[in-house]
């Protein structure tokens, strides 16, 4: 009797759990059409939800550009995948935690390619370790953001006059956000920004949800600036869902030995990669008409911002003072000085 017992609950346990899965992945979209002709550019699409985002759109003939930082890694990955998809995938190294390996990157597309139809900001970090980058920075905060818009400014110029979009991944994580006014001065100050991190709040993975935040702010500043210089170019973001992917790897140890204990727990109610990847599949493939300028999407759905992501006074603070930063260093580039006015 008791293993009859065992058993059904075993057996009950594995159905609750098998639909909790399949509630997290959610929705797969439908929405797909040929993208012959079109050239896709996806940072950090060597695993993940950018290496589905990919696959899938290789699928429907577009050419990408993985644009990663691991050359041999990005290689093996690309000669895995079916010959006919393979002929039209292309890496250029990009390093999100140099400005020089954007430059390069921007410079080797521009060279090439005399357009780009789609700009992904896929790539991402979470670290435990709050580290400065070769260019004076957070790890977590160049990476995430103040990269995302230099690549993104130094391209505006490269789009498809006749249709094309920039989708920034975000997260809904920025609704746990802490910034607020003031908070600009933290921006071109690493020292600062680490002992924020480490003393004040205590919390260093509080840079990833900060940095969530103003990516969305930087899509509706962008969004705004587009609809009036460059009509054909729509701006989204998009939360891609909660995935356990290579993005929350723990360095500290005793981190390691707590996440692989809870996280066969917690995958089931996450999603895999490939429903990771449907958002940014489903804003892909939509004609511009039918997309929200500087909209947040989650589950292939247009959703409501919170009040705080509402704020233009603390939105237009952050923003500027982005552009500032960018501005002293890339005075050459007319349209940051445009947008900061």
């Amino acid at each position: 009797m008791s293993l009859i017992f065992l058993l059904s609950f075993i057996f009950i346990l594995a159905l609750i759990l098998f639909l909790i899965k399949k509630w997290a992945n959610g929705p797969l979209n439908t929405n797909k059409k040929d993208l012959t002709g079109k050239l896709i550019i996806i940072t950090g699409s060597s695993d993940g939800i950018g290496y589905e985002a990919a696959k899938d759109l290789l699928s429907s003939n577009a050419k990408v550009i993985f644009a990663c930082r691991n050359k041999a890694k990005t290689e093996e990955k690309i000669n895995e995948l079916p010959e006919n998809l393979r002929k039209n995938a292309v890496f250029i190294q990009l390093d999100l935690q140099k400005f020089k390996s954007i430059e390069n990157f921007v410079t080797e597309i521009k060279t090439k390619y005399p357009k780009i139809d789609i700009l992904i900001n896929n790539a991402g970090m979470s670290s435990a370790l709050l580290n400065k980058t070769e260019d004076g920075y957070l790890n977590t905060f160049q990476v995430n953001y103040l990269s995302t818009v230099l690549l993104t400014l130094l391209l505006l110029d490269h789009f498809n006059e006749k249709e094309s979009k920039i989708i920034n991944l975000s997260s809904v994580l920025y609704k746990s956000s802490k910034l607020t006014y003031g908070d600009s001065k933290y921006l071109n100050n690493y020292d600062l920004m680490d002992k924020l991190y480490k003393q004040e709040r205590q919390n260093p993975f509080d840079a990833y949800s900060d940095s969530k935040l103003l990516v969305l702010y930087f899509t509706q500043y962008l969004a705004d600036y587009c609809e009036k210089k460059y009509p054909y170019l729509k701006v989204v973001c998009l939360h891609p869902g909660v995935i356990f992917t290579k993005i929350f790897n723990m360095e500290k140890l005793f981190l390691k030995i707590i996440s692989s204990i809870i996280k066969p727990i917690l995958n089931c109610f996450a999603k895999d990669v490939v429903h990771g990847a449907q958002t940014t599949l489903f804003l892909s493939y939509s004609d511009n008409k039918d997309l929200v300028n500087g909209g947040y999407y989650n589950n292939l759905k247009l959703e409501k911002y919170v009040l705080k992501a509402k704020d233009e006074k603390l939105r237009n603070e952050l923003v500027n003072e982005t552009l500032n930063i960018l501005k002293s260093k890339y005075n050459e580039l007319d349209y940051i000085s445009l947008l900061s006015n």
